[in-house]
């Protein structure tokens, strides 16, 4: 049970690293659109070194990174899944119960019964 926990956590913290490279990616993919000269010089850090390209050597690259990103982040998903559904049914096979995960699932059947507040304030 500690393993597959370890595991998830481990996934889901990696998948929260890609989904932050990936909105990086985005914001220089979109300002580099901004860029009608294919021929103007920019600069990649490659390896932490600093090279100097062109906006048309480097966007299909950061286009083609982002992709393979977005697929990782969605194969890792699956497998978060696949992690969670294994320590459920791990859980339910050997009866174990976590002390405050039935309190937690009373209390948010209270609150699903309760009306939802708008997030609106009147004066």
């Amino acid at each position: 049970k500690a393993v597959v926990s370890t595991q998830s956590t481990g996934v889901a913290q990696k998948i929260s690293e890609l989904k932050l490279e990936e909105s990086e990616h985005k914001l220089v993919i979109d300002a580099l659109k901004e860029v009608n000269d294919p021929t103007r010089k920019c600069y990649q850090l490659v390896g932490g070194v600093l090279m100097e390209r062109t906006v048309g050597q480097v966007q299909p690259n950061l286009e083609n990174n982002a992709s393979k990103i977005n697929s990782l982040i969605n194969s890792m998903d699956n497998t978060l899944e696949k992690k969670a559904k294994e320590l459920v049914d791990f859980k339910e096979k050997h009866g174990i119960k976590v002390k405050g995960e039935d309190s937690m699932e009373d209390k948010s059947k209270s609150d699903s019964a309760a009306p939802a507040s708008t997030g609106v304030l009147v004066n």
